[in-house]
């Protein structure tokens, strides 16, 4: 019996998954020590399933955003995930029948997906359910757990949250100059269009991406 089609999960996913718990789990903490209704943070994780994107969602509520400007920032937010699904569901013959499965997708399971041979919907539902099922479920741990623990530690995971985003920004920063330009220029623009109350987000990310793509249009693509 061929063990790799009867599977119910990709090993794959395993890790993926292990790596979503704790983030998912202090997502759920952060809607809670916002004082936010448990279902509206686990229905963000059902609906939304994406990690940067539900933080900023709560800083923006948390602030008082105007929802069309939160919405317009969360859609520039995941819009490198409709381009990766569109990449993806492209390059799979069962694409355009089943193109629902791409809400499934996000950057880890997308690369997982992505190397090697064009996988079958049934291989590619292994490799994602566990990953979604694990992001759900650790949003409700996490909003369980709010209402259990003492409020510094809540405000613990919500510090540990921030520094892993500083982290990967210094690593990508490390990596690829350009990055740092377009850092550098959406906090500007943050700042600059302060202004603008909740659309300060969206000029600093516009003003970001376009820092950005004039840096990769330098000689050899370094800043």
């Amino acid at each position: 019996m061929d063990t790799e089609r009867t599977a119910l999960v990709d090993p794959r996913a395993l890790p993926i998954a292990l790596g979503y718990l704790p983030v998912a789990f202090a997502f759920g903490l952060s809607a809670v020590a916002l004082h936010l209704p448990g279902w509206f943070a686990i229905g963000l994780s059902l609906l939304v399933y994406a990690g940067a994107s539900q933080f900023a969602a709560l800083h923006l509520l948390q602030v008082g955003t105007p929802w069309l400007a939160a919405v317009v920032s969360i859609w520039l937010i995941n819009l490198r995930m409709a381009l990766e699904g569109l990449s993806f569901f492209r390059r799979v013959d069962w694409g355009r029948r089943l193109p629902y499965l791409a809400l499934l997708l996000t950057d880890e399971t997308f690369v997982a997906a992505s190397l090697g041979d064009p996988i079958g919907p049934a291989a590619y539902r292994r490799l994602v359910w566990l990953p979604y099922a694990t992001w759900v479920l650790g949003t409700a741990f996490g909003v369980a757990a709010g209402g259990l623990l003492p409020a510094l530690l809540r405000h613990a995971f919500g510090i540990a949250i921030d520094a892993l985003f500083v982290s990967l920004l210094v690593e990508a920063v490390q990596a690829d100059r350009k990055t740092l330009w377009a850092a550098t220029a959406g906090a500007v623009g943050a700042f600059l269009g302060s202004r603008l109350g909740g659309w300060s987000l969206v000029a600093g990310m516009l003003l970001g991406a376009a820092a950005y793509f004039a840096a990769s249009l330098r000689p050899g693509g370094q800043a």
